[in-house]
């Protein structure tokens, strides 16, 4: 195998390695929970009876809750398609095994 051949098995498996971090990224699992919740809360909130809907205040709190987040889920889900998790550029990559390190006592 030559080198060039080696670089672009290289570069594929950087390139699939991406895709399913991607697809695992924790924004987007998160967003996707805020959104199923949000649908729930305000389906609740929408045919609930009206002493539940009433309750606080009269204040429909399932709606507005339910609302917020499919609001806050709609912005994760987005914020993790807009900026997708890229591999670590080759001229930033060091050595070291990528732990902070705590600055010698004085």
């Amino acid at each position: 195998m030559t080198e060039q051949e080696q670089q672009q098995l290289s570069a594929d498996d950087e390139v699939e390695a991406a895709r399913i971090a991607n697809r695992f990224d924790i924004r987007r699992i998160i967003g996707g929970l805020f959104l199923v919740y949000g649908v729930t809360l305000t389906i609740v909130g929408i045919v609930g009876s009206d002493e539940v809907k009433n309750k606080a205040a009269g204040i429909n709190v399932n709606l507005w809750t339910g609302l917020a987040m499919l609001v806050v889920g709609a912005l994760m889900i987005f914020w993790a398609l807009a900026r997708p998790v890229a591999p670590e550029p080759e001229s930033t990559r060091g050595e070291g095994s990528g732990r902070i390190r705590r600055a010698p006592a004085t």
